[in-house]
């Protein structure tokens, strides 16, 4: 019998049906899939309050760890690892971030790993972290599944504050609901064809081409090239949260509650001019770009 591991993180429970869908063929066709939930010691609240949800974002943008409660797969050895995680500002989820980083290697060690995010839209830079953090642990990246909110930058950055701070996850006025829909939830199980043959021959090469065909994942040019500005400035910003900590502790708040406010007024603002500037960009450096995306899709 193989045996697959699934490890995740998830606030909303969104990712969770991404991996039940990807994971109940595998379980019908007699794979052992066994479950490793990620559960941080202080847990993370869902809705958000506003100062919770951007007070996280200094250890967000630094990737500092968190306590975790202490558990263990039940098996030693798989034949595939399955890590679920979300994006939080364009970085890997502390509450995942941290397993990786307190993770045994010997879980890892010489083993297919395949990644399935649950996103908002930009990931490419939290997919380069989270893969390198697989190599550094022994394991092999073997392919990358990304569901993601297929409403405009804009769009669903109305719908998921919404979510995130009201709990509110449906329609409303001509808004769509929050998240990813729910026919693209359920389309993940079309990948377990692919696993399913990975898993029976042992070989995971092409397996990541196989995928990419039935639409594992793509990149957007004008987001990638959003992405790479909003890191920058994330750097920054974290690094005014933090400036005067050391000599005056409550500065920290302070400078939270002013982020709280400037970074979502600058986004709703700044999104007309930032998307036509992005997309020019886009268009005029088109074919390097497209070379960085082939790249990065590739496993």
């Amino acid at each position: 019998m193989k045996k697959v591991l699934v490890v995740h993180y998830s606030q909303t429970g969104q990712l969770t049906k991404v991996l039940e869908a990807l994971c109940a063929p595998l379980i019908a066709a007699g794979v052992q899939v066994d479950q490793l939930p990620i559960v941080p010691v202080t847990p993370y609240p869902f809705p958000w309050t506003r100062m919770g949800f951007f007070g996280a974002f200094p250890e967000s943008v630094n990737g500092d760890p968190v306590p975790l409660r202490p558990d263990t797969a039940p098996s030693a050895k798989y034949d595939l690892i399955i890590l679920g995680y979300t994006v939080w500002f364009l970085n890997p989820s502390i509450p995942f971030n941290s397993f990786l980083k307190q993770a045994d290697p010997a879980l890892f060690r010489d083993t297919p790993v395949l990644t399935v995010l649950g996103v908002r839209n930009m990931w490419v830079h939290a997919q380069q972290k989270v893969r390198a953090m697989i190599t550094a642990l022994g394991g092999t990246p073997v392919g990358n599944i990304v569901s993601e909110d297929r409403s405009s930058n804009l769009v669903s950055l109305v719908t998921i504050i919404r979510w995130m701070f009201w709990g509110k996850k449906e329609a409303f006025s001509l808004f769509p609901p929050a998240g990813i829909r729910e026919a693209d939830i359920a389309a993940n199980a079309k990948f377990a064809g692919p696993i399913l043959d990975h898993l029976n021959s042992g070989n995971w090469a092409w397996f990541n081409a196989k995928i990419l065909e039935l639409g594992s994942a793509q990149i957007k040019p004008e987001l990638l090239v959003l992405e790479k500005r909003a890191l920058v400035l994330f750097g920054k910003y974290r690094s005014f949260i933090l400036a005067k900590v050391d000599r005056d502790p409550g500065s920290r708040q302070k400078r939270v509650a002013i982020l709280s406010v400037a970074l979502p007024i600058g986004a709703f603002i700044l999104s007309p001019i930032t998307a036509l500037t992005t997309f020019l960009v886009s268009l005029i450096k088109r074919k390097a770009i497209q070379r960085e995306v082939d790249e990065l899709l590739r496993y």
